[in-house]
This record gives structure tokens, C-alpha cells and sequence, in this order.
């Protein structure tokens, strides 16, 4: 049975202040190492985004969101090129977001460009509320690598209300930080999932950096409700390096 592997985390350097690969240069070594797809999940406003925070609340989501609409861009035209088009081989990118809440984040599948625009009270939304307009459309939402400790941060927090699940393995965590997320989302029997946290395609086309995190699934990700569902029951395999 054929497989389909997903990038579930990844940083553009047009939406991630901190990314250092542009969304359309991701696509043809994603396509070379076997993916079905990605997901650009940039840092939203609340952490290291690279939206400039001067411009509009309309100029900052359309800055924000330029990286997903790149890779987008670049990934149709590889799909006509290869003749994948329309087909269970085309390559997809899916638009996500990373929230920041106090030092933790969450991978936030669901709320796409369109009602970010309608909704500028999310910039000052807690946690909850976020949760709450991930519900609204049957999104998911993710605490991404919750024992992470670094010196920018103060301290950890998890979160075991208005989740739906864990990442318990992320390519930049240290291994003790994945363990610890795996027993975490085992005592609270969370669905889980893996990502590479990606800001630089050079860790996957060099080196050991293949393979680096992401889903596998027996059936092709055709949209991010379709992604949200999968995880919500469980399916699925993540990848661990």
C-alpha cells in the first residue's frame, strides 16, 4: 500500500523572522525526498514573526501569509511540470500557523488567510478564545515541542486543556525534550504528532538530514480538515529520526 508522507512544521523566511529558506525553495527538494506535501506553519504575531508589526492589520496578514502563497505558487508549477496535477501525486502545501502564548506554542491548522482578514481581535486572544476558533471550523490545534527549554525562555508550560494534541517528536528538540513529550501525551492519551520545525532546506537535502519529522499516512492529505480529522482518530504514522 502506498504511502504519504506530510511535513507537518515549517518555517519560511518571508513569514518567520527566523527562517532563513524562501516558501518556493522548499518545494522541489521536498518533492526529491519523497514527500506528498507540507504545511508552512510561519510564527503568527504573537511570536518571532517576520511581519512587520508598523503595517496595517490587512498588510501584516497579507506579509504573513507570503511565504505559504510562494511555496503554493511553486508548488503548482512543479505539479503541471511533472504532470501531477489533479492527481493523488501532486504535491500540496497547506497553510498552518504557530501561536505563541507566553513562551509555548501550538501548530494551528484551519484558520487560513481569508479569516485572518476578518478577524483582527485574534492578535490579543488568549489561548481559549484561539481554541475556541479552531473548534469553529474543525481545525486542529497542536502544542508544538512543550518541553523545550532554551535561554529565551523562562520557563515551560503545558497545557492540557484546549488542545487536541501533542508533537511529541520535532527534529530541533533534544531527545529528552521528545521523550518527555511522548509520556506527556501517553498519561493524558492525546493524539500526537511529528514535525521537523524546519527554517533552513539545507538540513534536509544535506547530510543525515533525511528523514527529519513529518506524518505518514495510507491515504493522500487532500485538504488540512481532512489532516485535522486523521489526527483526531489517531491515524497515522510519525516519522522520528
Amino acid at each position: 500500500m502506498e504511502n504519504f508522507k506530510y511535513e507537518t512544521h515549517l518555517h519560511t523566511c518571508e513569514g518567520s523572522a527566523c527562517g532563513v529558506t524562501a516558501g518556493a525553495d522548499y518545494i522541489l527538494p521536498f518533492v526529491e525526498a519523497g514527500y506528498a506535501g507540507i504545511f508552512v506553519t510561519d510564527h503568527f504575531f504573537g511570536g518571532n514573526t517576520a511581519a512587520d508589526r508598523s503595517l496595517s492589520w490587512k498588510e501584516r496578514v497579507e506579509q504573513y501569509c507570503r511565504g505559504y502563497e510562494n511555496a503554493l505558487a511553486q508548488a503548482e508549477k512543479i505539479n503541471r511540470e511533472r504532470g501531477t496535477a489533479g492527481t493523488e501525486q501532486e504535491f500540496k502545501v497547506f497553510f498552518g500557523i504557530e501561536q505563541t502564548f507566553n513562551g509555548d506554542d501550538y501548530l494551528i491548522y484551519g484558520l487560513d488567510k481569508e479569516w485572518l482578514l476578518n478577524h483582527p481581535e485574534i492578535e490579543a486572544a488568549r489561548h481559549k478564545e484561539w481554541f475556541e476558533a479552531v473548534n469553529s471550523v474543525n481545525g486542529l490545534m497542536i502544542q508544538a515541542h512543550p518541553f523545550r527549554l532554551r535561554g529565551y525562555m523562562n520557563a515551560i508550560h503545558v497545557h492540557p486543556r484546549e488542545v487536541h494534541g501533542v508533537e511529541i517528536y520535532n527534529a530541533g528538540n533534544k531527545p529528552d525534550e521528545n521523550e518527555l513529550a511522548a509520556l506527556y501525551a501517553k498519561q493524558y492519551d492525546f493524539p500526537v504528532t511529528s514535525g521537523s520545525d524546519i527554517h533552513n532546506v539545507n538540513k534536509l537535502t544535506e547530510g543525515e538530514g533525511l528523514p527529519m519529522g513529518g506524518m505518514i499516512f495510507e491515504q493522500p492529505v487532500t485538504s488540512v480538515y481532512d489532516y485535522a480529522d486523521f489526527i483526531k482518530a489517531k491515524k497515522g504514522q510519525f516519522i522520528n529520526k
